[in-house]
């Protein structure tokens, strides 16, 4: 298992003399690191290389689970049960050490997620296409890589370094940026928040040339790529970018939301009408027992139930409340909330979604509502709370009221979807971690709503120091 940024980039450089001779490329296992650039000879080993980048994406220490997992539990939307597994029982009682082991699952599987999307990126820019048609295809599989190198960054600064308006000029800590595959320097240092966003940026813009607009599910688009932009700007508090961003995907990528009707195809169908981007999990990639489904079904660990407090946020009539089941847990809970945004349960990993129209909706109203246009936020708030509870005419809110609203509708549509402890800590929020019996008050600034540097990190990279306060 690779520990740290340093056996990271160290492998995939024995690896590149390995493979650099082959012309097996093609019988390398998807799962594993993309070689080199030098195994990169033409579309079809870009495209396996690719595929592989795609694969990291569903691994339980990243969107299989603590992606998604993490950040509500560390607030107010999930708590564990009573009976558990045992995962993820120190984000419940917020004592999370630099030695936790899904901490240092989400370091190590995000930096193999960029350095393989850089060394993608670095074997692409070297081809020479034989026809125009060829170029596209190129273009298009090297956008996708520096979209996923983006998502990824953006999810490690997340995860690992305060807010980017934590500093006036965002130039706290954040985490290394790696955007080559060269690099001789494999004990690399943090980099300040403003940077690593910087890169992000950078990244986005650049797949926003090279990416096709055309749909195609399951992997980056133009206006995925676009969704994800106006997520990072509404971060950086460039609500002007935002929205800009938000309503190219709003008004020209051909998306709806589901009807209030229709609301459990929103979980139950792939690739619908309100998702723009989800990770792909087929029959063969099921993670089994690791996957989401097992973690949250009451067929299998039921680990984490929703809390009581959010059950209770929801009208008696919004439709959202489908996503929850109420039950009893045998051995536990008599009366258990259970997450039902993965209804194959067991049987096998649904779909993950990582951005849909919703959030787009509510993400250009925070927009607006925080760059005084209250009227266009209302408008935008509407849309998602009139689909959850339809026959609501207007909303009333204004300033600092129409922004709680705004940050209230974005726990109940994205819950159990890995956005509360962000939005509650971008926003400058107090937290409160709530347990199946008890709850705890964490004040903002806090050094604990970020996660620690892994110690395999500290101690294979002493470059990585200083670790994050508190630590």
């Amino acid at each position: 298992m690779i520990r740290n940024i340093t056996h990271t980039i160290a492998s995939l450089l024995l690896l590149s003399c390995m493979f650099s001779c082959s012309s097996d490329f093609l019988d390398i296992d998807p799962e594993q690191n993309v070689s080199s650039e030098k195994a990169i000879t033409d579309v079809n080993t870009l495209q396996t290389a690719i595929n592989g980048v795609y694969s990291k994406l569903q691994s339980p220490d990243y969107y299989g689970r603590s992606m998604y997992v993490i950040p509500e539990l560390m607030a107010d939307n999930l708590a564990l049960s009573t009976r558990n597994t045992g995962r993820y029982l120190d984000y419940d009682g917020f004592v999370v050490s630099e030695e936790d082991t899904f901490a240092d699952g989400l370091w190590n599987t995000l930096y193999e997620v960029i350095v393989n999307a850089s060394k993608a990126i670095d074997g692409a820019e070297k081809l020479e296409a034989i026809s125009p048609e060829q170029q596209e295809q190129i273009d298009q599989l090297t956008g996708e890589a520096y979209a996923i190198r983006a998502l990824a960054h953006f999810d490690l600064v997340r995860l690992f370094a305060q807010p980017y308006n934590f500093t006036a000029d965002a130039s706290h800590l954040g985490v290394p940026v790696i955007n080559r595959s060269e690099d001789n320097e494999i004990s690399p240092a943090r980099n300040t928040v403003k940077e690593v966003y910087d890169q992000i940026n950078s990244d986005l813009s650049v797949a926003m040339e090279k990416i096709a607009a055309d749909r195609k599910d399951g992997r980056f688009t133009s206006y995925a790529v676009k969704a994800l932009a106006a997520r990072a700007y509404l971060y950086q508090e460039d609500y002007d970018n935002a929205i800009v961003w938000s309503t190219e995907v709003i008004d020209d990528g051909g998306f709806s939301l589901i009807s209030n009707t229709d609301y459990p195809e929103l979980w139950a169908q792939e690739f619908n009408t309100e998702s723009i981007f989800e990770i792909v999990n087929t029959i063969a990639d099921n993670a089994g027992t690791n996957g989401l489904g097992h973690y949250f079904d009451p067929d299998g660990y039921a680990d984490a139930l929703v809390t009581t407090d959010l059950y209770n946020s929801y009208a008696g009539n919004d439709v959202r409340l489908e996503a929850i089941r109420l039950g009893a847990k045998t051995g536990a809970e008599e009366e258990a909330l259970f997450v039902y945004k993965f209804p194959k349960g067991t049987s096998r990993d649904d779909n993950v979604r990582i951005l849909r129209l919703a959030e787009q909706f509510l993400i250009r109203a925070e927009a607006y509502a925080k760059t005084g246009k209250d009227a266009e936020a209302r408008a935008d708030l509407l849309k998602v709370v009139n689909r959850a509870t339809p026959g609501i005419s207007e909303i009333d809110e204004s300033g600092t009221e129409l922004t709680d609203r705004i940050i209230e509708e974005r726990r109940k549509e994205l819950a159990f979807e890995g956005h509360r402890l962000f939005d509650l800590n971008r926003n400058k929020r107090d937290v409160r971690i709530i347990q199946s019996e008890n709850s705890i008050e964490a004040s903002y600034p806090n050094d604990r709503f970020i996660l620690p540097i892994p110690l395999n990190e500290i101690n294979a990279n002493p470059d990585i120091l200083p670790q994050n306060p508190g630590y």
